[in-house]
């Protein structure tokens, strides 16, 4: 599948599981396309539910096609998805929010890498840079239902990027 000018890979191997593209879908701010993102998934997903709540080995990869791009402003944008994702409890999971914004703005990320949220059949959320995992969480089942619900859930970024994401294979 090519978007934007890129070709997005039919199947990518994290945490030593296949994951296939699930669909994709190109996110722009004020004109400018800021980058794609693909859900991968061990098997189809085509309903909301199974992409927030199930147990299924999932990773939305934002591959990012701005030049503009930095570190902080990737953790800056993840930091308030997650804000709207986690509403009122936010406030109890802030420092989580903030783990990951730090981990995420020291990684360095930039224009043409690759950014992973994973999370697996375990309840652990991982993020990899460039398919190195720069992140590791035991308990991720709350973060990993925030941030699928931020793209595919009831009130997403985007109701036609949630259609794209949930297209499955």
């Amino acid at each position: 599948m090519k978007l934007a000018g890129y070709e997005l890979t039919p199947k990518i191997k994290l945490n030593k599981v296949d994951l296939f593209l699930n669909g994709a879908a190109v996110r722009s701010k004020f004109f400018v396309q800021t980058y794609i993102i693909g859900l991968y998934a061990e098997k189809a997903i085509t309903d909301e539910n199974e992409a927030i709540d199930s147990d299924i080995e999932r990773c939305l990869r934002m591959f990012i096609i701005t030049p503009l791009a930095t570190g902080k402003a990737v953790s800056e944008s993840i930091q308030s998805g997650m804000r709207d994702g986690l509403g009122s409890l936010y406030k109890a999971q802030k420092d989580l929010v903030d783990d990951i914004k730090n981990v995420v703005e020291n990684s360095g990320v930039q224009y043409q890498d690759s950014v992973d949220i994973y999370y697996t059949k375990k309840g652990e959320l991982k993020l990899y840079k460039n398919e190195e995992e720069i992140y590791h969480n035991k308990d991720g089942k709350l973060f990993a239902q925030a941030i699928f619900g931020m793209y595919v859930g009831k009130k997403p970024k985007d109701a036609k990027m949630k259609t794209a994401l949930l297209k499955g294979f």
